[in-house]
């Protein structure tokens, strides 16, 4: 990651959600602040997408998990949750999007310094401030005390949180996943969206081998891949916090609930996106 820019899978990531409004015409996931958000510079990027290992599946994947991260927080709000935070944020654009900002939904978003400095340059492109109800807190994941950076830009622990962690866990070393899913557990009605990957020899052939050639490009620059995890192993670690509500999307149910596609079978490809909160 170079100094004042974002991590190379960030822009990969923006680059992909511009890809699925322009050439898929937002079907799952309109965000008009996409293209803005990743800019001109992005250009290069765009052009190189089709080389990205399951580019089209990838596609897919950023636009679905986005459109259920968003669905997941419209059904909190509507509970009476004015928090949210996204971890891990890079250049999602929620926090221009905010549908809820007439409620009062306050939006925290937390990534690297190095990330945090590049998107709020970024979002200064739309305005001379930040969004109102946006605050950007910078943290390493492992080292910086989360709680004490979301408090003093404003966030209130006792207060209910909706969780948003998308692009994060694969990065994760298990025992830093599992140390920030118990940061969540540990308040009041806890609720998170996150998105995970299976291991390959859990995959169907065409997932693994995505999957492997992810990971050998994500070596490559940097970022490898520390956090896959089964099933099963995420349950057990969400339901032994009391995160025992839990509903786990792989690609196949994702692409059923907003393509509209028949049932197939195949084996699982990898992506997961996932839900969690206390029973109740």
């Amino acid at each position: 990651m170079q100094s004042g820019t974002a991590s190379a899978t960030a822009l990969v990531t923006a680059a992909l959600r511009v890809a699925h409004q322009a050439y898929d015409d937002g079907r799952v996931f309109h965000d008009p602040f996409a293209e803005d958000m990743l800019g001109p510079e992005g250009a290069p990027l765009m052009m190189g997408l089709p080389i990205v290992p399951g580019y089209r599946t990838m596609r897919f994947l950023m636009a679905a998990r986005s459109r259920y991260a968003d669905d997941a927080l419209a059904e909190a709000v509507v509970r009476g949750c004015r928090q949210v935070v996204v971890l891990g944020a890079g250049l999602d654009t929620l926090g221009l999007r905010n549908p809820h900002r007439a409620a009062g939904l306050r939006i925290f978003e937390v990534d690297h310094p190095t990330t945090q400095a590049d998107k709020r340059r970024r979002l200064l492109r739309f305005g001379p401030r930040l969004p109102v109800g946006l605050s950007l807190v910078p943290a390493i994941f492992g080292d910086s005390d989360l709680a004490g950076g979301l408090a003093a830009a404003g966030w209130q622990a006792d207060e209910p949180t909706f969780f948003q962690m998308l692009g994060v866990a694969v990065y994760l070393p298990a025992a830093v996943r599992q140390a920030l899913l118990g940061f969540v557990a540990g308040l009041a009605t806890p609720e998170i969206v996150l998105d995970y990957s299976t291991p390959p020899d859990r995959q169907s052939p065409e997932g693994r081998a995505v999957t492997e050639a992810q990971m050998i490009e994500a070596e490559k620059i940097g970022e490898p891949w520390l956090g896959l995890v089964t099933p099963e192993a995420l349950a057990s670690e969400l339901a032994d916090l009391g995160l025992a509500d839990i509903e786990d999307l792989d690609l196949r149910q994702l692409r059923q609930l907003y393509l509209g596609e028949a049932p197939t079978s195949g084996g699982d490809f990898g992506p997961h996106v996932l839900r969690a909160r206390c029973p109740g």
